[in-house]
């Protein structure tokens, strides 16, 4: 079931870029973090190439996603986290993509 479009942040590892996205949705958040997780496991499998591209994978199953903004996570200015606070403050829900820790 979709929900209302909003904005989530889905930070990425260093290693992946280490940056902060953030995508406007109506994808319920069950599925995000289903895709969260299929990610982390590929991830950690070191498949880097192979980590799913989230806008085309909630777009193909008929929801909307697209990218509306990123930002390293560390700058000479601030962190992803304070320019989050300061840009999108309604942000609610945060996703991660980073290696699975056993």
């Amino acid at each position: 079931m979709k929900q209302e479009t909003r904005y989530i942040a889905l930070s990425d590892e260093s290693g992946m870029g280490g940056e902060l996205i953030i995508l406007q949705t109506n994808a319920p958040a069950k599925r995000l973090k289903a895709l969260e997780k299929e990610s982390c496991e590929i991830y950690t499998n070191g498949d880097y190439e192979d980590v799913p591209i989230w806008p085309s994978v909630l777009e193909d199953e008929g929801y909307e996603c697209s990218i509306i903004d990123s930002h390293q996570h560390v700058t000479p200015y601030d962190t992803s986290k304070e320019w989050q606070q300061e840009e999108y403050p309604e942000i609610k829900e945060f996703y991660y993509i980073d290696t699975i820790e056993e």
